[in-house]
This record gives structure tokens, sequence and C-alpha cells, in this order.
């Protein structure tokens, strides 16, 4: 289970899928997503089944994108990653996304 900022940043590789399990767009929740490319600034996806969608063709075909931001931005409990816009108000108003990692057995 992912418990840290350092931690999500090394198990998100290209190929990494993970499930919106919360978003300031509701229609993104429920999307499983891939990811395209991760590197220090943030990591792109795409949805893996639609590669016609407006999600995956975006960016030159990178997918969307969410910048890493600093830790205290972000939230890790119970497996769900979650990152908002504020550093010290982690509430549903300040969500900007809430994820987990597919298949990710980090210790």
């Amino acid at each position: 289970m992912i418990k840290n900022l350092s931690q999500l940043k090394k198990s998100l590789k290209v190929g990494t899928r993970f499930q919106i399990t919360g978003h300031c767009r509701l229609e993104y929740i429920g999307q499983l997503r891939e990811v395209t490319v991760a590197n220090t600034q943030g990591f792109y996806s795409v949805l893996p089944n639609e590669p016609d969608s407006k999600t995956s063709k975006c960016n030159g075909g990178r997918g969307s994108v969410l910048w890493w931001s600093k830790a205290p931005f972000w939230n890790f409990s119970d497996g769900v990653c979650s990152i908002y816009s504020s550093d010290t108000k982690h509430t549903e108003e300040y969500l900007i996304m809430a994820f987990r990692v597919l298949g990710e057995e980090v210790a």
C-alpha cells in the first residue's frame, strides 16, 4: 500500500494502471487510467480501452497530466492517493483527484 509521495512517484511507471475514486469533475470518477509518461514533474495518463477519447488524445496523445505538487497537498489513506488544491484543507471541496493504484504491493 502506498503511504507517501515518494512511494507513489516510484510506483507510477509507464503502463501502471489506476482507478479514479474521487475527482473535482464527477464524470471522471470510476475511470480506469494507464500511465503513459512519468517524470520528476508529474505524470500523464490515458483511458486504455478508449484510444479515441478526448482524454487519451490530449497533450499529443500522452493523455491528461497531473503535476506532483508538494507533499502537504497529498493524503494517503487505505490505499487511496488524494491530491488537493490546499495544503491544509483536505476536504471534498478542495479535492483535485483521488485514485487507487492497481496491482501495487508497496510495503
